[in-house]
């Protein structure tokens, strides 16, 4: 059975809509699979030859003293993000040797499940195992194993695209355990939520989309307060953009962000690459891609939150990788030089961490304002 090119005709399926059991036996994920393994070597084998961080520090040693005791008081807001933590402390491994598979789990998984996706809207295999090969090795996946796996993106990012998958389906009981057990890894997952109102919504304000949306993210969002209200954490005041009111905290957080703008915006460059080009046009003809904005604004919103602002648009990933597949399988001519391209920015990417980027961006860069708990 092939996939249906649902993005010619822009419809998604609604619910119940086709068997669940064919949704399933799709012969999709067996080269998804194999998409995601080697989207994890690949990674692994990047890393491996590069220059990576020897000693945990900063919030990376933050995450290593919650592996050692998950549920004791930690740094906010790093306290309630136990699930990762809480995986290398029931792991059999050394902590290092935990985190970095876990994190190749998470890099390869969601390469696996965004090639599932980017089939899934009909773009051509070879260009959805070129686009989620990327997305394994793109720089937030390559800076997790290069901090040695001590970071939450690379599981993130495979929630989100599985969030994302099961959006298109409108597979809402699925859905709705993936963003509970996503959000203990992080509450950014929680974002799918509005993405899946807006793939859902058939006018601007729908009343039934707005309720499933709701009911499906319910679980997660009440996980979300009682981690909360379960666990403590330290130093909140002194975690930029939280010292002050809220508006207040807002506008400290943009204020820094455009104090050191080149960086920021080279550091968000090289998230998508060519992608920030590819993207925009297909929201003249896909309406996934429009409804994807949902997703990008809060991403958006997220960094008046935190400073790291390339590491918050990657929380779009699902948007832009989709929106780039509709342009790209659209414009046959122009998938070689983008891929080519993604490529170059990759490797040139993983040469200057080898040289530079790892020693002064990692090992030099200077503690953080708030407790290391």
């Amino acid at each position: 059975m092939s996939i249906p090119a649902v993005s010619r005709s822009e419809k998604l399926p609604r619910a119940g809509e086709g068997p669940r059991e064919d949704r399933l036996r799709r012969p999709v994920w067996q080269p998804a699979l194999l998409v995601g393994v080697a989207g994890a070597v690949v990674l692994g084998v990047l890393a491996a030859l590069s220059r990576h961080e020897t000693l945990p520090r900063g919030d990376d040693l933050i995450y290593e003293k919650m592996a050692r005791h998950p549920f004791a008081t930690h740094t906010f807001p790093f306290a309630y993000r136990i699930g990762l933590p809480a995986l290398v402390y029931v792991s059999p491994f050394s902590h290092t040797v935990s985190f970095e598979l876990l994190a190749l789990v998470g890099a390869g998984g969601a390469a696996g499940f965004a090639f599932a996706l980017i089939r899934r809207l009909g773009a051509p295999a070879a260009l959805a195992a070129a686009l989620a090969l990327c997305l394994a090795v793109s720089p937030p996946m390559l800076i997790v194993l290069l901090r040695q796996g001590r970071n939450t993106d690379a599981l993130t990012m495979l929630f989100m695209m599985v969030g994302a998958l099961f959006v298109i389906e409108r597979r809402t009981r699925a859905l709705a355990l993936v963003l509970l057990v996503g959000v203990v890894f992080r509450e950014a997952v929680l974002f799918v939520i509005p993405l899946a109102y807006a793939a859902w919504a058939e006018r601007p304000l729908d009343v039934h989309a707005a309720r499933r949306a709701l009911a499906l993210g319910a679980p997660a969002v009440l996980a979300f307060v009682g981690l909360h209200l379960a666990l403590s954490s330290v130093g909140r005041a002194s975690v930029p953009g939280y010292g002050g009111s809220l508006i207040a905290g807002r506008v400290d957080v943009v204020e820094a962000g455009l104090k050191t703008l080149p960086t920021e915006a080279r550091r968000m460059f090289s998230v998508f690459g060519p992608l920030w080009l590819a993207a925009p046009l297909a929201l003249a003809s896909s309406r996934y891609a429009r409804r994807g904005l949902a997703l990008v604004a809060c991403a958006l919103a997220a960094m008046t939150f935190a400073l790291d602002w390339g590491r918050m648009i990657f929380l779009a990933a699902p948007a832009f990788y989709l929106a780039g597949a509709h342009t790209l399988t659209r414009h046959s001519r122009w998938r070689a030089p983008a891929l080519a391209a993604f490529g170059l920015l990759i490797l040139a990417y993983a040469i200057y961490m080898d040289r530079s980027g790892v020693q002064h961006g990692i090992i030099e860069n200077p503690p953080p304002p708030y407790p290391v708990r």
